[in-house]
Order: C-alpha cells, then structure tokens, then sequence
C-alpha cells in the first residue's frame, strides 16, 4: 500500500498514516494475506489442483479485490469451462456438474456458468428420457 486509503497521503512503508494518524496495520496484513493467498492459488493451479486453487483464489479476493487476482479468476474461469464443455460432450455430466459447483464461488452470478447448468440439466434429462424410451 503506497498512499493512505483515509487521505491519501504517502505512506512511505509506515503503518500508520504521518498525516490523518490512521492505522493502515490491519489493512497492511490483509492485503499482505490476499497476496498469499494467491500465490497459493497459482502453485495449486500449476500442479493442476484446481478445486483448491479456487479455495485459496476465493480467499484472496475476499480479503483484497486486487487486478491480478481478478485476472486470474476469469482465466481460470475461461479454462474450467473449457474442461466442463469437454466433460459434458463426454457425457460425464454428474464431473462437470461438480466442476461447475465448484466454479460458482469464483463468480455466484456468472451468465455463463448459469448457461452451462442449465445445459448441464438439460443433457441430463435428454439422458433420462433415453434411459426411460429404452425400457
């Protein structure tokens, strides 16, 4: 953090502002937490653990909305639905359901990840009326 988020004045790596006297210290540790929290997002992704590189991604936006971190949620989020798109056209509809659940912590009101449960859905009950016209 270069400028107090009270008055604006330069922090010069103080925790308390020289010129409102806010304490910064919380906002210090929290940003700091959010960055942490991202680097594991990321190593978790490198190792292709993606279920806890949404956790830990999750975590660092709840504590600091920062630009990077915002970039990466829409790339993961762009990968994953490549991979629930490649799942559904497989037909492991109940995988790409729980990668979808998963997804949904990212971005709860996202257009496109409500448009593939729906797709998901209606896969689902296409696959259910295929099982009932067989019997």
């Amino acid at each position: 953090m270069q400028r107090c988020p009270c008055c604006n004045a330069r922090l010069r790596e103080r925790s308390i502002c020289s010129r409102c006297k806010a304490d910064l210290s919380s906002l210090i540790r929290c940003a700091q937490g959010a960055q942490l929290w991202l680097a594991k997002a990321i190593q978790f992704y490198l190792v292709e653990n993606v279920e806890q590189s949404i956790v830990a991604l999750d975590v660092s936006l709840n504590l600091k909305k920062s630009q990077v971190a915002v970039v990466f949620r829409e790339f993961l989020i762009e990968q994953q639905c490549r991979v629930i798109l490649d799942l559904l056209a497989q037909k492991q509809l109940q995988l790409a359901r729980k990668s979808l659940y998963s997804m949904r912590k990212l971005r709860p009101y996202s257009k496109q990840l409500q448009q593939m449960y729906f797709f998901n859905d209606y896969l689902g009950m296409r696959n259910q009326d295929r099982v009932l016209d067989n019997s």
